[in-house]
């Protein structure tokens, strides 16, 4: 594998995390009202689906080889999302203070 479809590997799967992360969200809030079996049939068929749409991606990109370092930076974008999420809401919060007074 040459290095520029390594790149856009790197890339997709840092993208792919943070889409993971806000889709998570919403399947959270979508999947809160109902009762625990069907979150657990919702939860597993989302995490299905998730990683079928990755390793279709990844086919598409680089012809389906997949190393676990674009795992992780899968997970890094996670990860990363998560934290500036967090940060995004409280500056957000803030700000709703100052503007309402």
């Amino acid at each position: 594998m040459d290095y520029k479809v390594q790149i856009v590997s790197f890339i997709f799967s840092f993208i792919f995390g943070m889409f993971f992360y806000f889709t998570s969200l919403i399947n959270y809030k979508f999947i809160k009202k109902y009762s625990k079996c069907l979150k657990y049939i919702i939860s597993i068929i989302y995490i299905i689906d998730i990683t079928l749409i990755y390793i279709l991606m990844m086919y598409k990109i680089n012809y389906g080889v997949i190393h676990v370092y674009f795992i992780i930076v899968l997970f890094i974008g996670f990860y990363l999302a998560s934290i500036y999420s967090k940060k995004l809401r409280k500056i957000c919060k803030v700000l709703k203070k100052k503007l309402s007074i």
